[in-house]
């Protein structure tokens, strides 16, 4: 993915007029603000009868979060409003949403197409992940199939480039923006695992190597073996056999998704190793920056046998 562009400067005021737009053109839009106040007025949002002058109140918080971190349900104008309502079940979701632009309209195509764009849902433990391309439902409406989502809160990103607003480069600049989801139910709240370089799933091996540096770009690669017994009783061994079957998925033979531990910052990596046959592997890289130094949930998603895979690493950044 493009470098995301450095957060707009602006004023409580100027927050409250287009929050107040936005509610009379009926948008229950999020707040651009810290997490806790953004989750807050998120519930009002989808709630019927919610209180407009809390909302406008909460929309005109000024914003500390850098925009690149996907944190904030608006940046350079842009607002993400939720068309979906709080699930009453544990059921298959269907996410609805729709961009709003500066003007107040809301955005019914992306740059480069609607295919261009990506939503994620990430469970506040970063046990789960979930990761589409959104479809166009007319009038600006669109909707991302997420599939049945474990009980809990979940924070469902949107990244997209817009078709205005053009950056420095002459190109507008890609942004990631989030809202809150609550999926009734018990949730089961896991620890991150300890960090380490592999991870098994679904019987295969993912070793994961490479040197994370907050704030600067980094590149990992993935590798997928199968450990398979050779020899013959009592004289066996486990020998780590290549997968060299991975198949396309998303134009690589992989995807990866970084998820700051601390507050849940999204750092989508792009894939360097294009998807050139039906087949390939054992490896893939991928390059993208995490932000802030701590831990991160790591999920590198792969295909073989038509079998989606996703293996979590837990990746230690550290400062500069």
């Amino acid at each position: 993915m493009s470098a995301f562009r450095t957060a707009l400067t602006r004023t409580a005021p100027a927050l409250a007029a287009c929050a107040a737009l936005l509610l009379a053109a009926g948008c229950a839009a999020q707040p651009a603000s810290a997490p806790a106040a953004q989750d807050a007025a998120s519930s009002g949002a989808n709630a019927a009868g919610s209180n407009t002058a809390a909302r406008a109140a909460a929309a005109a918080a000024a914003t500390t979060a850098d925009p690149a971190t996907g944190l904030d349900a608006s940046a350079d104008g842009y607002w993400l409003v939720s068309a979906t309502p709080e699930p009453t079940a544990v059921r298959s979701v269907d996410y609805r949403f729709q961009v709003l632009a500066p003007d107040g309209s809301a955005v019914t195509s992306f740059l480069g197409g609607a295919d261009t764009a990506r939503v994620y849902a990430v469970r506040s433990d970063l046990t789960g992940l979930r990761r589409t391309v959104p479809v166009d439902l007319g009038e600006g409406v669109w909707s991302a199939q997420l599939g049945e989502l474990d009980p809990g809160q979940w924070r469902i990103y949107v990244a997209f480039t817009p078709n205005s607003n053009p950056g420095p480069t002459g190109l507008p600049p890609r942004l990631l923006l989030s809202r809150t989801l609550l999926v009734p139910g018990t949730p089961e709240i896991s620890p991150l695992d300890p960090a380490s370089p592999t991870a098994s799933v679904d019987g295969l091996l993912v070793r994961l190597t490479g040197q994370a540096v907050a704030g600067r770009p980094a590149v990992l690669r993935m590798s997928v073996s199968r450990p398979t017994v050779q020899g013959v009783p009592p004289m066996t061994r486990t020998v780590n056999v290549p997968v060299n079957t991975l198949e396309p998925l998303d134009g690589g033979y992989g995807q990866l998704t970084g998820v700051h531990a601390a507050d849940q910052a999204l750092a989508p990596f792009t894939a360097l190793t294009p998807a050139v046959g039906m087949t390939g592997g054992p490896s893939a890289e991928f390059r993208g920056t995490f932000r802030s130094a701590g831990d991160w949930r790591v999920f590198v998603q792969f295909r073989t046998d038509g079998q989606d895979h996703t293996a979590m690493f837990t990746v230690p950044v550290r400062s500069r």
